[in-house]
């Protein structure tokens, strides 16, 4: 006979949730790199990424982009093989390659077999140490770039995105974004690639990732035959002036005949390596961070404004913002601005313990679930890199979520979410949002261009 199940309410788990943290080493090598070094052997497979601290806001003010543009183009040939060599190449041993360029970082990366670990990381050295930058390649990414550029200025997404940074950090580096513009993109010629690549790839402070069914000795034997000479050395960038945060003010952009507005709300708060960063976490993950958060409930469930809305803290190495963001029927964009306002002034007066127990559940039993793939083990090192966070950061994770009092977070939502000094950006038809902007508080909205920039 079936027992019968009480079906109304989740099953409790049965025992805490057993999970082994990847255990990262670093090896030191005779040129400087350091890698950061996880081995895995259930699969015959190898990640590797290389990280220099070289990043977009290097850029020079006229040229934005040009960081961008060399991530493009440095693959495009190097050593002894052209564009279609070097991919074929590549293609054979079934290799992923990966390069980009962020605001702080130039990272290279593959994921190769095992077996072909070796003549994957050769071709490698080669597009770091020798890459060929050929005037007919060039004009074919610079190409791609400003097609890009011409694509995204259409993005209302992209669009509210980069103002709302270009707002927050006015004109500091991290208020561009790393694809330039076109103006500046234009600007850049093959000789300023080519300068950037010997300015910034000549001793850098070059990282490594190494993650899968490797051993130390190979490691070490490949980087010594195919990377000795790249030189590694830490130098400090310079100094970023972040600008003092301002009353809160409302900013919109016109984009005729859009049915939606995307929204972003929010502000510069405190770095990466703050003490309270993990109070923050919970808050936020309360906040907006997670589907069951207050802001995804209110104007998703409650309202039926939108498919979906959260909340973030966001990092760059030398800053970190706050940031709300989501798409709503242009019809309902005065009451979308209006409640999460509401919840971000809310969150500061009253945090139930429900709610924190919550969070501390979510974020511990997620966890395991970033260090799933080879890939996603790589891409949560980076963090350590970038931040110059502990090696045994990851260790000490769960605990430190859990050590978390109910006081310490209610201190962080008064310390990272301000909203009296908020920036606020929307994006839509001005005939339709400009009088639901205007009734919302005492600011008369400020128009931008697409770039930000106040008309």
């Amino acid at each position: 006979m079936k027992k019968n199940m009480n079906r109304s309410s989740a099953p409790e788990p049965t025992k805490k949730i057993s999970f082994d943290i990847p255990q990262i080493k670093v090896l030191n090598l005779n040129n400087g790199l350091e890698v950061y070094y996880v081995k895995k052997e259930k699969l015959p497979i190898v990640q590797s990424v290389i990280i220099s601290s070289t990043g977009s806001i290097g850029d020079p003010d006229d040229k934005k982009g040009l960081a961008f543009l060399t991530s493009l183009l440095i693959d495009e040939g190097a050593g002894g093989y052209d564009a279609l060599q070097l991919n074929n190449e590549l293609e054979k041993l079934g290799t992923i390659t990966s390069i980009s360029a962020n605001h702080d970082t130039f990272s290279f990366s593959i994921l190769s077999l095992k077996e072909n670990f070796e003549r994957s990381f050769e071709l490698l050295s080669k597009i770091i140490l020798e890459p060929r930058f050929e005037e007919k390649d060039f004009a074919r990414e610079k190409k791609k770039m400003l097609d890009k550029i011409l694509q995204l200025k259409d993005e209302p997404s992209f669009i509210a995105s980069s103002a709302f940074e270009k707002r927050l950090f006015k004109d500091a580096p991290y208020g561009s974004p790393e694809i330039g513009f076109e103006k500046t993109a234009s600007r850049i010629n093959n000789d300023d690639v080519k300068n950037f690549y010997r300015k910034n790839f000549r001793g850098s402070n070059f990282k490594s990732i190494v993650v899968g069914n490797i051993t130390e000795e190979e490691i070490v034997r490949f980087f010594n035959k195919y990377l000795n000479t790249l030189k590694s050395k830490y130098g400090e960038n310079d100094p970023i002036i972040l600008p003092v945060q301002e009353k809160t003010k409302i900013y919109f952009v016109d984009k005729k005949d859009s049915a939606q507005s995307e929204i972003r709300i929010g502000h510069i708060t405190k770095k990466r390596d703050a003490e309270d960063f993990y109070a923050a976490r919970i808050m936020n993950t309360i906040l907006g961070g997670q589907f069951s958060s207050r802001i995804n409930l209110n104007l998703r469930e409650k309202r039926g404004l939108t498919y979906g809305a959260g909340s973030s803290i966001n990092y760059f190495k030398n800053a970190g913002y706050f940031e709300v963001s989501t798409a709503v029927n242009i019809n309902n964009t005065g009451e979308a601005v209006s409640e999460i306002v509401n919840e971000l002034n809310l969150i500061r007066e009253k945090i139930s313990d429900e709610e924190i127990e919550f969070a501390k559940s979510y974020l511990i039993k997620q966890f395991p679930s970033k260090f799933e793939t080879y890939t996603q083990i790589a891409k949560n090192i980076s963090p350590l890199i970038v931040h110059r966070l502990p090696i045994d950061y990851y260790y000490s994770y769960e605990k430190s979520i859990e050590l978390v009092t109910t006081d310490e977070i209610g201190k962080a939502a008064l310390e990272y979410i301000k909203p009296d000094e908020t920036t606020i950006v929307v994006v839509g038809d001005k005939s339709e949002i400009i009088s639901q902007l205007r009734n919302l508080r005492s600011y008369e909205p400020i128009e931008l261009d697409i770039y930000g920039n106040i008309i």
